[in-house]
């Protein structure tokens, strides 16, 4: 008998949307069908985010993992010891949000080097209040690849039927080409190719996508696809690989840098996209989006990408 994945639930951002969408997503008690999960975060603010949406939902601290009980209208949630959240605060950038956001998220991922946990999932952050509070670090990523020791974590975007991997992400636009080689691309044409295989796909299809327009010309445009992305494989002009991909060419897309990967996927369905972590103990997952303080507080948060990163994680796990 297979045993259902344990999977930390880091809350995120206090004060954004997080905890309504981890609400949400728990409240029809689904979820414990599929997986065993634990919440990382605070018990009032769970609390809390239950009562704005009428949920039924109790949240049961425990110090410790092992009293995990895994009850669907009672969900387990551990918070980080000797932390303190205090008052609920507003929804804006502040140095204790991002502590706190960064301190669940750290305690998932102890939880995951313990061989505690299988996945980790964690609700929206805000990169300002992270950086406030001292994480000095581009993203979340980096600051979990020092925290584990992980060589090269990286990011796969998932967006229904296409996978997709940049192989450069947080950095300037203008150093881009700089982090470009054809050792590099390889490597995360074999990541992606690894991930499809477990996804169940025999012989994955991946294109490579082109960096400069129409495919650099032949050289007019740029020589960076025929030195560097030519030799591995390719390239698809950037501007056609998605739609390639939607029309079933492509299980895959390798892209050169953060946002030619995510803006195509974010124009796709938020129900099917999440941001997966690879390359550190467990693969975690985030939404596709920030944490929304414009809206946090009033319920109107849509959790389908949390809800597809909980999946992903799941299948991954």
């Amino acid at each position: 008998m297979n045993v259902k994945p344990a999977i930390a639930i880091s809350m995120g951002d206090p004060a954004g949307i997080g905890p309504e969408l981890i609400v949400k997503i728990l409240a029809n008690g689904k979820v414990f069908e599929r997986c065993r999960p634990v919440i990382i975060g605070d018990l009032l603010t769970m609390r809390n985010a239950a009562a704005l949406l009428g949920a039924t939902l109790r949240f049961r601290p425990v110090a410790d993992l092992t009293e995990a009980q895994f009850q669907p209208l009672d969900p387990d949630l551990l918070s980080p010891p000797g932390f303190e959240l205090g008052a609920p605060l507003p929804p804006a950038v502040h140095p204790k949000l991002g502590e706190a956001a960064g301190r669940y998220l750290a305690l998932a991922y102890e939880l995951a080097m313990d061989g505690r946990v299988d996945g980790v999932v964690m609700a929206p952050m805000n990169k300002e209040s992270f950086r406030a509070a001292g994480y000095d670090y581009f993203d979340e990523l980096q600051f979990l690849g020092e925290l584990t020791g992980s060589e090269e974590p990286y990011i796969l975007g998932a967006a229904g039927p296409i996978w997709a991997v940049a192989v450069t992400e947080h950095i300037p636009f203008k150093d881009i080409v700089s982090q470009l080689s054809i050792e590099r691309v390889r490597r995360y044409i074999e990541h992606l190719h690894i991930v499809l295989r477990k996804l169940g796909f025999a012989a994955p299809r991946i294109a490579c996508a082109a960096l400069n327009p129409h495919a650099g010309e032949g050289g007019l445009f740029g020589s960076e696809e025929i030195d560097i992305i030519a030799p591995v494989s390719g390239p698809v002009p950037a501007d056609i690989v998605f739609k390639r991909a939607l029309d079933g060419d492509f299980e895959g897309v390798v892209c050169m840098y953060h946002d030619q990967m995510n803006i195509a996927r974010k124009l796709q369905s938020r129900a099917d996209i999440a941001t997966l972590w690879m390359g550190l103990p467990v693969i975690g997952a985030t939404t596709a989006h920030g944490a929304a303080f414009d809206i946090a507080g009033q319920g109107l948060a849509d959790p389908g990408s949390l809800r597809a990163a909980l999946e992903y994680v799941i299948r991954l796990a």
